[in-house]
């Protein structure tokens, strides 16, 4: 094990309110930790409402996954949530997250032969609401330039390694709300901070991701909903050209909720059906 030195970290009032490490107040991490290093974790991002977590069962449900596929020991959906209710005490809407590491190890990409411990950072956002005209009078992406490395052990996981989603939103351009992301077979996988969609009549598609991009939350809510209505969900290729003979274009988190797409790749769009039977029945 590396010497214990502690990376001290400091409140922004800009960047983040506040945070907990291992559910306790803290002003520092070890830099030994593997997920600095290396990525080695996984992480959730989601709305907290007087204190309670929005869809909580979908994002630990998914957590559990990606930390299986990565075996990493997460704490119980309890001590998760009583984390939530210790730094969430205020009311009001925030945004949460928890970014969970595999623990310390020394120098080297080696997992220790050792049980190690896991690191649990939660994480405690002011909210920001975007522009309410996007949600009616929809909002214009572009196509990223950046396209996500190929992995069939990591495809869909939301682990640490996001530095070509970072890439893709530094490169976007002013008049672009976010970029669709292109694997290398040139078919569409997601935009780099949200899920994309599409509809074509009555069967909402979602992109496979057998080798890269994240499988939010967001698509879980929004293929119970379209099932529970009457539509088929399929997960499919998507080429740009395939993309273009969509009746409907719609992006979603689990911050923003769902955003209908108003011109993609030289092609607008007026038809917001689904979105707008969604939002009458859901809030994001």
């Amino acid at each position: 094990m590396g010497p214990t030195v502690v990376l001290f970290l400091k409140n922004s009032k800009t960047l983040l309110n506040d945070f907990l490490i291992n559910g306790k107040k803290s002003n520092g991490l070890n830099p030994f930790d593997r997920g600095l290093a290396f990525g080695d974790g996984i992480f959730r991002t989601f709305k907290v409402h007087n204190g309670t977590p929005i869809f909580w069962d979908y994002h630990y449900e998914k957590l559990t996954h990606d930390a299986l596929a990565l075996k990493i020991d997460i704490p119980s959906s309890t001590i998760l949530q009583n984390q939530i209710k210790k730094l969430f005490q205020k009311k009001g809407l925030y945004v949460g997250k928890f970014i969970i590491t595999r623990g310390l190890s020394d120098r080297g990409y080696q997992i220790p032969n050792k049980a190690i411990s896991p690191n649990c950072i939660l994480l405690k956002s002011r909210f920001k609401k975007i522009d309410k005209s996007f949600y009616t009078r929809g909002v214009h992406v572009e196509v990223s330039q950046m396209i996500p490395s190929s992995n069939l052990h990591l495809g869909s996981i939301k682990h640490l390694n996001r530095l070509e989603n970072v890439l893709s939103r530094e490169q976007l351009s002013k008049d672009a709300f976010d970029a669709v992301m292109l694997d290398n077979k040139k078919n569409i996988i997601e935009c780099c901070s949200h899920n994309v969609f599409f509809r074509f009549e009555n069967k909402i598609i979602m992109p496979a991701m057998n080798e890269a991009g994240v499988s939010g939350v967001s698509q879980w809510v929004i293929k119970d909903f379209a099932q529970s209505n009457g539509y088929k969900v399929e997960h499919e290729s998507i080429s740009l050209k395939k993309a273009n003979k969509a009746d409907e274009f719609f992006i979603a988190n689990s911050v923003n909720g769902v955003i209908p797409v108003r011109s993609f790749n030289q092609k607008y769009w007026k038809d917001f059906k689904f979105v707008q039977e969604l939002k009458h029945s859901i809030t994001f």
